[in-house]
């Protein structure tokens, strides 16, 4: 399976807690394997809530059920992209344009993002459902596309990538507004509206506990700079004509979109007066360039303003925005190829000097690449931080761009063959620079593979709790092979009293082993999972006091807690599961059960039918206050927002069977 980034780094490790939970029946909502516990469900990239995720993890094998999941959003990408250009060109011209969106450069090149990934596949499909809904003649069709576009964008929410749901909002909302100057009853909104309400409750049961670990997150104030990180430098524009004068260009920055995507540009400029559909065409471009001026992010001027917006201010990267640019693109690039089709299908022999905007973008490649060519390891390029590629590498994108002008040429002076070779050029154009980053930096590799990328002290044992390595790529991998992580790499990354570093919050998580200039070594002196604890202090300042105390006989709680008394008793662990430990403890006095199983309002305490307050204990662990005596204690993870989310779910499916069953029966809709 592919490895690179994001996929070995975060995708896998999650989804093998996801699948380990599935088959052994634990629950899905908490894992103790991450950051010392962490409520793994509403970080959302996981899917856990979707059927499609539930099914695959609970039935298949880890790997074959990965890579079934990465594989099948291009599918459904494909799939829906060709269906919703068939609405306005030929099958041939709408399966050209569905494989530029599905394989775009923002889509491959985003490969390690697969939850990203599967919610851009679902946007053809709203919109197709949107365009129906608004344009439908027929009160079966509306109904259906009402379902759909609820249904749809309820699938996007549980897909738990919040930022993409919101592209997708952008994309719909330009489309709304094309189709309303084209004739769509503006009487159609209401419903519209309605299902995008009800969508948005039927995937309540990701939304809200997204939310509950957005609030608790490092995530949860964010400054204006961390919003425009990933802005695209313009100086990327460049990649336009010369994708490869850049030595490097991260997946976060690449606006390539095929060299077909920009000598289509100046083949609207040969054929404007015999395009068809120009309307549709200005449409497009007018919506990549809003596109491409949002991704600009602080370059752009405007992106500043949106980022300020309540709701939108936890996202950063609007460098994303570039998907929708390679959206327009592939409208553009089915309506192109559709006119190339039918010249050469007549016969058609455009004259030769009429062709030339054709030239333009190859002048600039060429002048792009000598200048890369002359400048690289410049004085000059070191001191404006560029990074520019010598002739051999800027010329592939030369080369890529003369070969789709040459065939343009001959299209457009009737020689038939050149289209289907044409095809075949921008599906390799493609791949080339989309998979390029998965298979030079990391070679698909097996699971075992993967897990053995971290070497792990021979003494520890499966359930030890270890401090990360240093490095995002690699910090997650131990869960692989059973072991739990004091810290770890998630999207959301809960927010901590204390520094995971710090050797003391080691101690306190119950760290065994810890990763050191010498090698791994065993912390001395970690705190056991559960203990019982008579002397508590109540601070507003943990992260301080807490270096003047012996925390192995004394914690801090942001509460009073009064009336402990006694020898701290004995506390033995009967079950560790994800959400669920028990613990048997027997105590002289009022004492303070504290566990290393990081703190959510969510956790609850009972004992039999005696329910305990569950407390924060030194800054980011969960307690509770039990009497004297002996105790089976058992700690639930029970979030209201995953109860409460899902009764929002149930609630959003139930209206919209009755609104979708009423739309189906009504006779007169406007």
């Amino acid at each position: 399976m592919f490895v690179w980034d994001d996929l070995a780094a975060f995708h896998l490790p999650v989804r093998h807690l996801y699948r380990e939970a599935l088959r052994t029946g634990d629950s899905v909502l908490w894992t103790p394997a991450l950051f010392s516990g962490a409520y793994l469900f509403g970080e959302g990239q996981v899917g856990m809530a979707h059927p499609f995720h539930w099914l695959l993890y609970r039935l298949l094998p880890l790997g074959v059920a990965f890579n079934v999941e990465l594989v099948s959003s291009y599918i459904v990408g494909l799939a829906g992209m060709w269906m919703l250009l068939r609405r306005r060109v030929s099958d041939e011209a709408a399966l050209f344009g569905a494989m530029v969106f599905a394989f775009s450069g923002f889509n491959l090149l985003h490969l390690s993002q697969m939850n990203a990934v599967a919610i851009v596949a679902h946007l053809p499909w709203v919109l197709l459902a949107i365009h129906s809904l608004l344009t439908s003649s027929t009160r079966q069709g509306r109904a259906a596309a009402f379902a759909g576009v609820a249904l749809l964008l309820a699938s996007q929410m549980l897909l738990g990538y919040l930022q993409y749901v919101w592209l997708t909002l952008v994309a719909a909302g330009c489309f709304v507004l094309w189709l309303l100057r084209g004739g769509a009853p503006t009487s159609r909104l209401v419903p519209l509206v309605a299902a995008a309400v009800l969508g948005v409750c039927v995937g309540g049961v990701q939304l809200l506990p997204t939310l509950d670990v957005l609030r608790h997150s490092v995530r949860a104030v964010t400054t204006l700079e961390f919003r425009l990180s990933y802005s695209v430098p313009p100086i990327n524009m460049v990649q336009f004509w010369s994708p490869y004068a850049l030595a490097s260009v991260g997946h976060d920055f690449g606006v390539y979109d095929s060299a077909f995507s920009t000598a289509a540009l100046a083949w609207l400029v040969v054929r404007w007066t015999a395009m068809k559909r120009r309307d549709l065409i200005l449409g497009l471009l007018a919506f990549a360039a809003l596109a491409l001026l949002l991704a600009l992010g602080r370059y752009g001027g405007v992106y500043p303003w949106l980022a300020e917006v309540p709701g939108l201010a936890s996202f950063r990267a609007p460098s994303r925005y570039v998907l929708l640019v390679h959206l327009a693109f592939a409208g553009i690039a089915a309506l192109v190829f559709e006119d190339l089709a039918d010249i050469t299908r007549r016969r058609e022999r455009i004259d030769v000097r009429r062709l030339w905007p054709l030239a333009v973008p190859l002048a600039l490649n060429l002048a792009t690449t000598v200048t890369a060519a002359t400048l690289v390891e410049s004085r000059w390029a070191t001191a404006h931080e560029l990074a520019l590629s010598g002739a051999a590498r800027a010329g592939v994108g030369s080369a890529l761009l003369g070969a789709t002008t040459l065939l343009l040429l001959m299209a457009g002076r009737g020689v038939r063959w050149a289209v289907p070779v044409l095809v075949v050029l921008v599906a390799f154009d493609l791949g080339l620079w989309g998979y390029r980053y998965a298979w030079r930096i990391a070679p698909p590799q097996t699971i075992d593979e993967i897990a053995a990328m971290v070497p792990l002290p021979d003494a520890a044992r499966p359930g030890d709790y270890v401090l990360p390595i240093q490095g995002q790529e690699k910090r997650n991998i131990p869960v692989l092979r059973g072991f739990r992580l004091s810290a770890g790499y998630l999207g959301l990354n809960p927010r901590a009293t204390l520094d995971y570093d710090d050797p003391l919050a080691q101690r306190l998580a119950g760290v065994a082993w810890r990763f050191t200039d010498a090698g791994w070594v065993r912390v001395e002196d970690t705190m056991p999972r559960a203990r019982l604890i008579s002397n508590v202090q109540s601070s507003d300042r943990i992260a301080e006091d807490i270096r003047h105390i012996d925390i192995a006989h004394m914690a801090l709680t942001d509460r009073a807690v009064d009336g402990l008394s006694g020898e701290p008793g004995q506390a033995r662990v009967v079950t560790d599961r994800p959400g669920r430990i028990v613990i048997q403890a027997t105590a002289p006095g009022t004492q303070l059960l504290v566990l290393t199983e990081r703190f959510h309002e969510g956790w609850r305490a009972r004992d039999g039918e005696r329910e305990y307050p569950a407390l924060r204990v030194d800054g980011d662990y969960v307690g509770c206050v039990i009497d004297a005596g002996t105790h089976r204690v058992t700690f639930t993870f029970a979030p209201a927002s995953a109860r409460n989310g899902l009764w929002l779910t149930i609630a959003g499916l139930a209206l919209t069977a009755v609104s979708t069953w009423r739309l189906w029966r009504q006779r007169r809709f406007r």
